[in-house]
């Protein structure tokens, strides 16, 4: 027996790009849009007689898939997530001071292709008076995130969408396979409460057992979001194909953008905008509950090492508050060494 709530994805990196693999990695969403993306061509010619289009005229021009995934990001379970998204990850090595916790960084790839994974999802269908409910698999094979994008909120939880697009048509036949004890067991989220924010100073770069320090904690940032768009091509699409990518998408110039939301008791963001100063962004979530023996909790951290700000100037609120918006590019600092972003995951987890 199922309900309309039984829905599930499931997905796991690729050996071979669009070469299906068995997925084996459940998490947990709170919405996806994953879908055909596909083009039709309906014949044009003209034949006395006929006023509409005719049926045997419309063919296939396009396969594939394409849509987002929006997940709450949890303390257990995301790394291979991110290296999908980022494109490298460095080893998932146990920090030496505290056995049973795990780190790893991922940065941007460098090689023309980002690593791609088979994606399926479950969908539960209503029984009828002669056919009971159960659950459909639709299997993408081929998927690649495209983008990813963060969002924090003042009293909310740190949230993820992964933006997707796969090369391959959808499959149907694949079995379903079951999530039923397949997801990661003591999860927690990521609050505003554990949340923090340096904008601006000198930080130090992470590792893969440390994360960034220095800098200057902003005290009045209520919101912030931030987002990586890989730039990844739409070609790929060659005779002999059947319509549906014969390579991955290829990376582009990357986009690093966010903004934040800023309580007005300071002119530090606004002297940065008129002035386009550099100034180092540091987003770090920290998690409820102490894991490992010496107090270190679950964390993700987003490093950028130089953004510049786009925003708006203060303006009057009614005699509320005032707050304003800064949106901001995050850019190459052009440091030998050093990256344009960072994501460090640390966690309970084995394995990556």
């Amino acid at each position: 027996m199922v309900t309309q709530a039984d829905c599930s994805i499931a997905f796991k990196k690729e050996a071979a790009y669009g070469t299906a693999v068995a997925v084996d990695r459940f998490l947990e969403f709170t919405s996806e849009t994953l879908d055909l993306d596909r083009a039709y061509h309906q014949g044009e010619n003209m034949r006395p007689g006929t006023r509409v289009a005719r049926s045997q005229k419309r063919i296939l021009t396009r396969e594939g898939a394409a849509g987002d995934i929006t997940q709450e990001v949890q303390t257990k379970g995301f790394g291979a997530l991110f290296e999908l998204a980022f494109g490298v990850a460095s080893a998932w090595t146990e920090i030496a001071v505290d056995a049973g916790v795990f780190q790893s960084v991922f940065t941007l790839a460098k090689d023309d292709f980002l690593p791609s994974a088979t994606i399926q999802k479950g969908v539960p269908r209503l029984p009828t008076a002669t056919t009971p409910g159960g659950v459909d698999a639709f299997t993408f094979a081929g998927c690649q995130v495209s983008s990813i994008e963060f969002e924090m909120s003042s009293e909310g939880v740190l949230t993820m969408t992964t933006s997707w697009i796969g090369g391959r048509a959808v499959d149907t036949l694949t079995p379903y396979v079951p999530s039923a004890g397949k997801y990661p067991e003591g999860c927690e989220l990521f609050s505003f409460v554990d949340a923090s924010l340096v904008l601006g100073g000198t930080i130090t770069m992470p590792t893969s057992t440390s994360l960034s320090t220095g800098g200057t904690v902003a005290g009045n940032i209520r919101e912030c979001s931030l987002s990586v768009d890989q730039a990844l091509d739409d070609n790929g699409r060659n005779m002999g194909g059947g319509g549906a990518r014969s390579r991955p998408g290829a990376v582009g110039l990357a986009e690093i953008t966010g903004s934040l939301t800023v309580e007005y008791d300071t002119t530090l963001i606004t002297e940065a905008v008129l002035e386009q100063q550099g100034l180092a962004l540091v987003l770090t979530f920290e998690g409820p509950t102490e894991i490992g023996i010496s107090g270190l909790r679950p964390v993700v951290q987003i490093v950028v090492p130089e953004i510049k700000l786009e925003g708006d100037l203060p303006k009057s609120n009614g005699g509320d508050v005032i707050t304003h918006s800064s949106d901001f590019v995050g850019l190459d600092p052009l440091v030998a060494g050093q990256e344009p972003i960072y994501l460090v995951y640390r966690s309970a987890d084995l394995v990556l």
